[in-house]
C-alpha cells in the first residue's frame, strides 16, 4: 500500500487500512476490527500516560508539601523561640519595674511612718504635760468637792430622814382615815372605789388605747376599753368592778348583756368574791371573772389576741373558736402557775430594789465618814504648815471647839 504525504500533514510510516474506517493521518480506510484494536491500544496508552502524569504530579506535590511543612515547622519553632525570649524579656522588665515601684512605695511609707511616730511622740509628751496639769487641777477640785459633799450629804441625809418620817406619818393618817371611811361605806361606794382603781390601772398600762369610764348613773359597763392599733380601733373590752361581801350570778348576766349591747370582744368582771369552789380566775356566761390583781395580766393577753386577729383578718367563726380556746387557757392551772411565777419574780425584783437602796445608804454613810476623815487630815496638815511658818493660831481641836 502506498504512503501518502500531503502538505500540512506529517509523514507517517507505512500501515494497513481496513474497510469501513479511515486512518486519522492518511484518511485511508481501516477495517473495523483493526480500528477497534488500535483504538484500545491508544486508549490504554493514554491511560498509562495519564496515570504516569498523575503519579509524577502527586509525587511532586507530596515532595513540595513535605518541604513546605518542614519550612513551616522550622519557622514556627523559630517564632516560638523568639516569642519566648521576648516574653522572658518583658517579664524580667516588669519584675524589675515592680521591684523599683515597690521599693519606692516602701521608702515613702517608711518615711510617713517615721513622721507619724515623731508626731505621736510629740503628742504623747504634750498629753503627758496636760495630764499632769489636769491631775493637779482635779486634786484641788476634789478636795473642794469633798468638803462641799460632806455638807450636802449631811443635808440629804437629814432631809431623807425627815421625808421618811413624814411618809410614815402620812400613811398612818391615811390608814386611820381609810379605816374610818370603810366603817361607814356602802357596798355601792366600795364598788365605785374598785372601779376607779381599775380605770387608773388600765389608763396607765395601755396609754395608746382609748379607756373611758362610764359616768355614774348611766346604764352599761363601768369601763369601756377600745384597743387601738396603727391609729385604728380594732377591738373592744368592757369591764365591771365589784367589791361586795358575797357573790351574785347576776353580775355575769348583766355584764354579758352589756357585752352584746356594746358589740365587745371580751367582758371582764373584776371581783374579790367568786362562785363556790372558784377563785382567782373564772369564766361564766362568756364573762371572765378575775381577781383585781390578775386583771391587767389577762387584759394584756386578750389585747394581743385582738390585734393579731385584726391583722390576720380572721373570720367571726374563727374568732369565736380562738376565744373559747383562749378562755380555757386563762382558766387553766398552767396559766395560774405562769402568773404566779411572774408575780414571784416581780416580788423578788422589788426586794432587790429595797436591798439596793439599803446598800446605797450604807455606802453614803461610809463616804460621809471618809469625807470627814479627809477634812480632819487636811485641817491637821494646814495647822502643821501654819505652825512651821509661824501663822498658826489654836490647834485643830481647839479651832473645832471654838
Amino acid at each position: 500500500m502506498a504512503i501518502f504525504s500531503s502538505a500540512g500533514r506529517p509523514a507517517v510510516k507505512p500501515h494497513l487500512h481496513m474497510a469501513d474506517e479511515h486512518c486519522p493521518w492518511c484518511e485511508q480506510p481501516i477495517p473495523r476490527g483493526k480500528f477497534e484494536e488500535i483504538t484500545r491500544r491508544i486508549e490504554a496508552k493514554e491511560r498509562e500516560q495519564h496515570a504516569e502524569v498523575q503519579r509524577r504530579l502527586k509525587a511532586e506535590f507530596l515532595q513540595q508539601t513535605a518541604a513546605l511543612e518542614a519550612k513551616a515547622k522550622v519557622a514556627l519553632e523559630a517564632a516560638r523561640a523568639e516569642a519566648a525570649a521576648a516574653a522572658e524579656q518583658r517579664v524580667a522588665a516588669a519584675k524589675a519595674e515592680a521591684a523599683r515601684t515597690a521599693e519606692a512605695a516602701m521608702l515613702a511609707r517608711l518615711a510617713e511612718i517615721q513622721s507619724r511616730l515623731g508626731a505621736a511622740e510629740q503628742a504623747k509628751a504634750a498629753a503627758h504635760e496636760q495630764l499632769e496639769a489636769l491631775r493637779a487641777t482635779q486634786e484641788a477640785e476634789l478636795a473642794l468637792r469633798l468638803q462641799e459633799a460632806q455638807g450636802a450629804l449631811q443635808r440629804e441625809k437629814d432631809a431623807a430622814v425627815l421625808a421618811e418620817k413624814a411618809k410614815v406619818l402620812k400613811l398612818q393618817s391615811e390608814l386611820a382615815d381609810m379605816q374610818r371611811k370603810l366603817e361607814g361605806k356602802s357596798a355601792h361606794e366600795l364598788g365605785e372605789g374598785s372601779e376607779v382603781d381599775l380605770f387608773e390601772q388600765l389608763k396607765a398600762t395601755f396609754e395608746g388605747d382609748r379607756v373611758q369610764r362610764v359616768p355614774k348613773g348611766v346604764n352599761g359597763a363601768d369601763v369601756i376599753h377600745e384597743v387601738v392599733h396603727n391609729g385604728k380601733v380594732c377591738g373592744k373590752i368592757i369591764y365591771d368592778a365589784k367589791n361586795r361581801d358575797a357573790w351574785q350570778n347576776g353580775y355575769c348576766t348583766k355584764l354579758k348583756a352589756d357585752k352584746l349591747a356594746q358589740a365587745a370582744d371580751h367582758a371582764i368582771l373584776s371581783s374579790n368574791k367568786f362562785p363556790k369552789d372558784r377563785s382567782q380566775i373564772h369564766v361564766q356566761d362568756g364573762v371572765i371573772v378575775a381577781n383585781p390583781a390578775r386583771v391587767v395580766a389577762i387584759v394584756e393577753i386578750l389585747r394581743d389576741q385582738i390585734v393579731r386577729m385584726h391583722e390576720l383578718r380572721i373570720s367571726t367563726e374563727a374568732r369565736e373558736e380562738k376565744t373559747v380556746a383562749l378562755y380555757a387557757f386563762v382558766t387553766s392551772d398552767h396559766f395560774r402557775q405562769l402568773v404566779e411565777q411572774v408575780e414571784a419574780q416581780a416580788v423578788k425584783m422589788l426586794d432587790l430594789d429595797s436591798k439596793e437602796q439599803e446598800a446605797h445608804r450604807r455606802i453614803w454613810d461610809q463616804r460621809g465618814k471618809l469625807i470627814r476623815s479627809v477634812q480632819k487630815a487636811r485641817s491637821d496638815l494646814t495647822f502643821e504648815v501654819d505652825r512651821i511658818i509661824g501663822t498658826a493660831g489654836n490647834g485643830p481641836e481647839e479651832d473645832q471647839a471654838a
